[in-house]
């Protein structure tokens, strides 16, 4: 499936932003409601769903550069 780049760039952001409303909304409840811990494991997932995608794309880009060729600036002689 393709992403248009600007959200695939902005994707861990995204679901930063999205744990830490939920983080909040959670703490806003307070401990008296029972929404709070779904608020609270959702925050979680989000926050972790952030992690994976920042180290998926850093592991991705180091085995992609491993297996690049290396080119060198020096003229191939006839």
């Amino acid at each position: 499936m393709w992403i248009p780049k600007p959200l695939y760039d902005h994707a861990p952001l995204f679901w930063f932003f999205l744990g830490a409303l939920f983080l909040a909304g959670g703490i806003y409840l307070g401990f008296g409601e029972g929404l709070r811990i779904a608020y609270f494991l959702f925050a979680a997932f989000c926050f972790g769903q952030a992690a994976w995608t920042v180290f998926a794309r850093r592991r991705h880009r180091r085995l992609a550069q491993q297996q690049e060729p290396e080119e060198t600036a020096e003229p191939v002689e006839p």
